[in-house]
């Protein structure tokens, strides 16, 4: 019997792979149902929870029914649920503390997941979305751009550009110019404007009365 499930060598644990989680409430349900079964929950993001226990101690069939009671479903196609961890690992790969190069990601990817390159690969295409691999990385390194450009404390253009990997400004530019079709400077003015502009307008009196 395949478990819906997926190791990952950064995580403790074990991941489990949730259909219909598309919101903060849903989140709250399925975490407490998982306490209700007695499991000890690490981590609840939209359509994966991080739980204690190893899979071997789980009993699959009583979570099926407590969330299904709940109105979700455990996912149990092993395609689907290793793209869910690849995705996962991804984002940890992106926001951790040593950045790693562009060109290398992929690779790094393949080592923590425990796959080959080419099998990655593969797994992508195979996906009903027939995303591939290297664009996926990519739209997910500039999405992290934007988060980080953002940030109260916005570090420098060029220190983005190394915290994400890129060896080249001229390439990171590049790139999230087409992502976002401006430039990153661009886009943190005009975010910074915003900000400004609804600060502005809270500290304005209301004079209608």
């Amino acid at each position: 019997m395949s478990f819906p499930f997926k190791h990952s060598p950064i995580e403790a644990g074990c991941t489990l792979y949730v259909k219909h989680m598309v919101c903060a409430r849903g989140n709250r349900v399925v975490w407490r149902e998982l306490e209700k079964l007695g499991l000890t929950v690490h981590d609840v993001r939209l359509g994966a929870v991080t739980v204690a226990q190893p899979a071997t101690e789980l009993d699959w069939g009583r979570i099926r029914e407590a969330l299904a009671r709940a109105g979700f479903d455990l996912l149990e196609d092993p395609q689907y649920v290793l793209a869910a961890q690849v995705r996962q690992t991804v984002a940890k790969l992106l926001r951790g503390p040593n950045p790693i190069e562009h060109r290398d990601f992929v690779p790094a990817l393949a080592q923590v997941v425990g796959l080959s390159v080419r099998q990655l690969h593969r797994l992508f295409t195979q996906l009903p979305d027939h995303e591939r691999l290297p664009g996926y990385v990519t739209r997910q390194r500039l999405r992290y751009a934007q988060e980080l450009l953002a940030a109260a404390a916005s570090p420098g253009i060029g220190q983005v550009a190394r915290q994400l990997g890129y060896r080249s400004l001229a390439h990171f530019s590049g790139q999230f110019r087409r992502f976002m079709h401006c430039a990153p400077s661009v886009y943190r003015q005009q975010l910074h404007a915003v900000e400004e502009a609804a600060t502005s307008k809270a500290a304005t009196p209301n004079d209608a009365s």
